[in-house]
């Protein structure tokens, strides 16, 4: 798992995209996954822990209990090797590449809130908020577009840091996405749930 081919193979930026805004944060982590195996999987994972989807889960791993993330379908695996051990196989540059669907997926989760929000909008009585919701939505959209043509251009050698700040930028987009289900889009239940997560799953694979 390496490169430019890696990136856009079963897993590639698009594919992540697309099962991320269609199937969920969930089926976007699987496809994001898809040609790790469990050995690859704990040398990728960063500080420890690894958020995988719940299906992946082996009888024996060790669950971190989380209640937001288990209602989208994830869960977070304590990886930590005994004190004395180290991990068989170098990460290499599997980290970067998982970061790099990951934000594909995170994009695609963004889009899809993006467009309750926008049919939310439809909902408002007062013409002043429905016009300063159209524009906040609108400067997210052309932000997002620019995240999506700077993940192709990553795609060829991601770099870890590089990959930290576009996830960085997704999370200060989540934020202002939320702001537009105030105050219900900062409750645990509620549509943008899916991207706070996302959130603590980037987290897992690039320390975003």
């Amino acid at each position: 798992m390496s490169g430019l081919a890696s990136v856009f193979a079963d897993g590639h930026v698009d594919g992540c995209e697309l099962a991320g805004y269609h199937a969920g944060l969930s089926a976007g982590l699987g496809k994001a996954l898809v040609d790790l195996d469990d050995t690859e999987l704990v040398a990728a994972a960063r500080g420890g822990f690894a958020a995988v989807p719940a299906e992946r889960v082996h009888e024996d791993a060790t669950v971190v209990e989380h209640g937001m993330v288990a209602a989208e379908g994830v869960a977070i695996l304590d990886v930590r090797l005994p004190a004395g051990l180290t991990v068989l196989r170098p990460a290499g540059d599997r980290p970067e590449v998982v970061g790099l669907r990951l934000a594909a997926v995170r994009i695609g989760l963004v889009r899809k809130v993006l467009d309750q929000a926008l049919a939310r909008q439809t909902d408002e009585n007062s013409l002043l908020r429905w016009r300063i919701g159209l524009r906040a939505i609108g400067e997210i959209r052309a932000v997002l577009e620019g995240l999506r043509w700077r993940l192709v251009g990553l795609a060829g050698f991601p770099s870890r840091a590089d990959v930290a700040e576009v996830h960085a930028r997704l999370t200060d987009l989540d934020w202002r996405v939320a702001r537009l289900f105030w105050p219900e889009g900062y409750r645990e239940d509620r549509r943008v749930r899916a991207l706070f997560v996302g959130e603590l799953v980037a987290t897992t694979w690039v320390g975003a």
